[in-house]
C-alpha cells in the first residue's frame, strides 16, 4: 500500500476542509476538491497496476466522479450535470460488482444478516426520498422528482451490492457515499446547517479513498 500517497490524499482532504469550507475560499476549494480526487485515481492506478476488470470499473466511477465534482462546484445551473455525472460513477461501481463479483448464497446466518441489512437500506432510501420529496418538488417541479428518484435507486443498488460482496472494504466504502449523499440532499433541499460541507466531504473522501484502495486487493 502506497503510504505515502494515502497521506498526500488525507493532508489535500484535511487543506480542502479547512481552507474551502472553514475560510469559504473559492479558490482553494477549486485546488483541493478535484486535487484530491486525482490524488485518489492516482492511487487507484498505482494499487491495482490496472491488472483486473473491476480496477477499470473504479478508475471509471473514480473518473466521473471528478467530473461531477467539478459540474457541482460551479454556478447552480450546473447541479443536474453534477447529478447525472454522479449517477454515471453508481452505475459503473454496480456494472463493476457484477462483472467482479458471485452473489450466489446458500441460506444461512450470514445470508440473514445480509437480508435484514439490504431491507435496512432500502427502508432508508425511501424513508430520506419521502422526507425530501416536497421540498424537491417545489423547486425543480416533477423533473426534479423522477431525477432525485432515479439517483436514490442506483445509489441504494450500489450499496446493496456492495453488501453482498461481502468484502468489508467495499461495503465501508459504498455507505459512507450514501452517508455523503444523503447529508448533502437534506442540506440542500431540507434544513441548511454549517457543518454539513464538513459531513459530506469527509465521508466523500473516505468512501473514494476505500474504493480505491479496495482495488489493490481483487
Amino acid at each position: 500500500m502506497n503510504t505515502i500517497l494515502i497521506t498526500l490524499i488525507a493532508i489535500s482532504a484535511i487543506l480542502y476542509l479547512i481552507f474551502a469550507i472553514y475560510y469559504e475560499n473559492k479558490i482553494y476549494k477549486f485546488i483541493w476538491k478535484p486535487g484530491t480526487m486525482i490524488l485518489i485515481i492516482i492511487l487507484a492506478i498505482t494499487e491495482s497496476g490496472l491488472s483486473t476488470t473491476f480496477s477499470y470499473w473504479v478508475l471509471s466511477a473514480l473518473v466521473f466522479s471528478l467530473i461531477g465534482d467539478i459540474f457541482l462546484m460551479l454556478r447552480e445551473k450546473w447541479f443536474i450535470h453534477g447529478l447525472v455525472s454522479f449517477l454515471i460513477a453508481h452505475i459503473l461501481y454496480i456494472v463493476g460488482f457484477i462483472v467482479s463479483f458471485s452473489f450466489t448464497f446458500s441460506f444461512n446466518i450470514f445470508l440473514l444478516v445480509v437480508a435484514l441489512i439490504l431491507l435496512a437500506v432500502i427502508l432508508l432510501a425511501v424513508i430520506l426520498y419521502f422526507y425530501l420529496f416536497p421540498n424537491v418538488r417545489k423547486e425543480g417541479g416533477k423533473k426534479l422528482l423522477f431525477a432525485v428518484a432515479f439517483y436514490i435507486i442506483i445509489i441504494t443498488t450500489m450499496v446493496s451490492l456492495a453488501i453482498m460482496t461481502g468484502t468489508k472494504i467495499l461495503i465501508a466504502a459504498a455507505f459512507l457515499f450514501f452517508v455523503s449523499d444523503a447529508i448533502l440532499a437534506v442540506n440542500k433541499f431540507k434544513v441548511r446547517f454549517r457543518l454539513a460541507d464538513y459531513f459530506v466531504m469527509s465521508t466523500y473522501f473516505t468512501a473514494q479513498l476505500l474504493f480505491a484502495i479496495s482495488i489493490g486487493g481483487q
